[in-house]
């Protein structure tokens, strides 16, 4: 399992590699260079995730270091899937260095469970935890998207036609990622937070939650729903869309790391 998790890794960190360099040289064609990398650290990855659940009885969801390197997982298996579908691989230039660092901090910090929650086989509280998972992943999938845009907005606008419009997705490409992102992160979360209250009312007094996680879950969940809101408004989308997706992905992450830093013993992800 160890080894598995090791070797996934050093193919995501391949991977990055493959795109920064293909990005920095322009090389043609760069922007699936680091797909089969992608496509390898899926499966290793995959493999350590199945290995885990056979040793440990749960898959990898108790604790930081096991639901950092789930999140690592769909991350990764969002950037296999655009650029399977041909819709912005290039996305990869900042989606796979994020994998890498998620698993690369799980792994430094050990990937077991760090304790059981109450009823955690539960079905319900297992469909809870792997739809906010989703939706995290489609709001960093959506900050990548978001922030490429800005990157060639801003060389496009300074007329500068360099590597970023060799290797980045047209500006429509990029928007139309935000978009579909948000809407999929967006959709997965309000249902991972409905039958997490579903859930814990069914168990009473023995679903604890943190108040932390209901704090992050709800702010996370009303950006979704203010970038979700602005994409809809009349000559609101791209730029502005854009701005938002990134500026609301750091307000998470920031409120991430303050609440984490508040509730350091939390068992499951926060």
């Amino acid at each position: 399992m160890r080894i598995a998790y090791l070797a996934s890794l050093a193919a995501y960190v391949g991977a990055s590699g493959r795109y920064w360099v293909g990005f920095a040289r322009s090389w043609p064609g760069s922007p699936v260079w680091g797909a089969p990398w992608v496509l390898v650290g899926v499966g290793l990855h995959g493999t350590a995730t199945v290995l885990y659940t056979r040793h440990f009885g749960h898959p990898p969801l108790v604790g930081l270091a096991p639901s950092l390197a789930t999140l690592s997982l769909l991350l990764a298996l969002a950037l296999a899937l655009l650029t399977a579908l041909r819709a912005g691989g290039a996305v990869g230039l900042f989606l796979a260095p994020v994998a890498a660092l998620l698993l690369g901090l799980g792994s430094a910090l050990g990937i077991e469970p760090a304790g059981e929650p109450p009823a955690f086989r539960a079905p319900w509280l297992l469909l809870h935890i792997v739809l906010s998972f989703i939706g995290y992943t489609g709001l960093v999938v959506a900050a990548a998207a978001s922030l490429m845009y800005l990157l060639q907005f801003r060389q496009l606008k300074r007329k500068r036609f360099g590597a970023v419009f060799q290797f980045f997705p047209d500006l429509e490409t990029l928007d139309r990622i935000n978009g579909r992102a948000l809407l999929l992160g967006f959709a997965a979360l309000t249902l991972g937070l409905l039958v997490g209250w579903v859930w814990s009312m069914s168990f009473g007094p023995s679903a604890r939650w943190n108040p932390a996680q209901v704090v992050w879950g709800v702010l996370t969940w009303v950006i979704f729903v203010a970038a979700l809101g602005v994409r809809a408004g009349r000559g609101w989308a791209g730029r502005r869309s854009a701005w938002l997706s990134v500026v609301g992905f750091g307000a998470v992450l920031l409120a991430y790391v303050v609440l984490k830093l508040n509730a350091p013993q939390a068992r499951l992800f926060l």
